[in-house]
């Protein structure tokens, strides 16, 4: 069985020889540099070309076995894509955004992206290369989260204070912004991506409660992983922290998986929820500081608790030895 066919068909929720292992990218970013300096292919270069995108991407998934190839290595492509001015960061810190493009009060509207120019174009060429170059390993695309994208086009706090003192406002964004980042996803799987990440961090349960997150967020997430899954994608959905406060609300959101944090007990709900695939989630932190043989242990108590598909929590820290990640992976080897 192909890498390819085993993610898919875990995501499918058919059975396979073993648990799939991934790290999905954008938010949660697969990269590191003991790969950027053997594959030529850096950052912050490799956020703006193709070519390095696709290679280290590539590196990334040969140097570790993980069961996809997964591309941007940031968060920031649809911001900037709005107006915001971002730092693209360094060999080892990744972009941030400087600025925000909404008024305080959040009047005004989004200028239209252009999703087939600048950075998100390069993610499009990437992908097409990545499917090019490995067609027996699933590309994995990503998209911010409509809720965090808001929060990154304008100012997170008042976006938070929006939510409970004029709601339509938020609203009246989020639509908007559901609709555009739909229309990018549905880019990245015409370009090759067969798997989609939403990451959507600010969305976290433990700030918003479920009421808000039920008023503000869900719907829209919703939506846009329909609109991705009507477009042949499986789609994976990234919350951030705890999620007891909002775990009826993403259990209505017909996600093909979603991804915990290394906070959450995901073997306890692994066992509660079947069929609904769980994914994580081992803490990054633990990761980059090893040993390999504690990786692999942890790795094998999550695929033994019946977690199907394997992932760090929140991404790859830059300064992680390959010898770890491929820890991870070979704790499943059957």
């Amino acid at each position: 069985m192909t890498p390819r066919q085993l993610l898919l068909d875990t995501l499918d929720g058919r059975p396979t020889p073993r648990p799939a292992v991934v790290c999905p990218g954008g938010m949660m970013s697969m990269a590191v540099a003991e790969v950027m300096d053997s594959s030529g292919a850096a950052w912050p270069e490799a956020h703006t070309d193709a070519a390095a995108m696709s290679r280290l991407a590539l590196a990334m998934q040969q140097a570790t076995g993980f069961d996809a190839i997964a591309m941007p290595f940031c968060m920031t492509v649809e911001a900037e894509a709005y107006g915001a001015a971002i730092d693209l960061g360094a060999r080892t810190s990744q972009p941030r955004a400087r600025s925000t493009v909404l008024a305080a009060d959040g009047s005004g509207d989004l200028r239209q992206p252009d999703w087939q120019s600048g950075r998100p174009a390069v993610l499009l060429e990437a992908i097409g290369l990545a499917r090019a170059a490995r067609p027996d390993v699933a590309v994995i695309g990503n998209l911010v989260g409509p809720f965090s994208l808001l929060g990154t086009v304008a100012d997170s706090l008042q976006v938070l204070r929006w939510t409970r003192r004029t709601p339509a406002v938020v609203g009246r964004h989020m639509e908007r912004l559901t609709s555009d980042l739909a229309a990018f996803g549905r880019l990245q799987v015409a370009a090759g991506a067969e798997v989609i990440c939403i990451a959507d961090p600010t969305a976290t349960g433990e700030i918003l409660g479920g009421a808000l997150f039920e008023a503000s967020v869900r719907p829209h997430l919703a939506r846009l992983v329909a609109d991705l899954a009507a477009a042949g994608a499986r789609v994976i959905v990234h919350i951030c922290g705890r999620v007891e406060a909002i775990d009826g609300q993403l259990r209505r959101i017909a996600a093909h998986a979603v991804s915990y944090d290394s906070d959450c007990d995901i073997v306890a709900v692994a066992a509660s929820r079947p069929p609904w695939l769980v994914m994580g989630n081992l803490s990054p932190i633990a990761l980059e500081r090893g040993p390999a043989e504690s990786i692999l242990r942890r790795t094998r108590r999550l695929a033994e608790g019946g977690v199907r598909l394997l992932a760090p929590a929140c991404g790859v820290v830059p300064t992680t030895p390959v010898a770890n990640l491929r820890a991870m992976r070979s704790a499943v080897d059957v």
